[in-house]
């Protein structure tokens, strides 16, 4: 037995196929759908009280949003100058400190060498008033044994 098979049968067979391929993937769908569907009804059914709560509030809490919100802009709208003058102020304050900072260490490396040129002349002078001494002391001696000479 031979049976001859034409392109259009074959065309209609393999569409024949994915029909039924997509049939079966539209079932799966409908089935994942509706159990997600059931899932959000038992949810709703669990919350419903909740809801309802939230539902009846919400009105009032839009309207405490919106009351925060204008009380805010009125209250940044009359702090905006001030943040202005305070930042201007921060500004110059620390510029200010800058230029004392800058002040400061001139004054400390000015100070700085006037300690160490103020040392350096006392250890001088500490030279100076050793040798003296030790003169004035060599001096004495040659007295004294000048009168033990004598």
């Amino acid at each position: 037995m031979t049976a001859t098979i034409t392109i259009e049968e074959l065309l209609r067979f393999i569409l024949f196929l994915l029909g039924i391929g997509v049939l079966g993937y539209l079932i799966v769908l409908l089935k994942n759908a509706n159990s997600l569907v059931s899932q959000a009804k038992r949810l709703a059914e669990k919350n419903e009280k909740e809801i309802d709560t939230v539902l009846k509030e919400l009105p009032e809490i839009s309207g405490n949003i919106n009351s925060i919100s204008e009380e805010t802009k009125t209250i940044i709208e009359q702090v905006s100058p001030d943040v202005v003058g305070l930042i201007s102020n921060a500004n110059s304050i620390t510029e200010k400190i800058d230029s004392t900072s800058e002040v400061v260490f001139d004054t400390i490396d000015v100070v700085g060498h006037s300690i160490s040129g103020t040392a350096s002349t006392l250890q001088d002078n500490i030279k100076n008033i050793t040798d003296y001494i030790t003169l004035i002391v060599e001096i004495i001696d040659i007295i004294k044994s000048a009168f033990k000479n004598r």
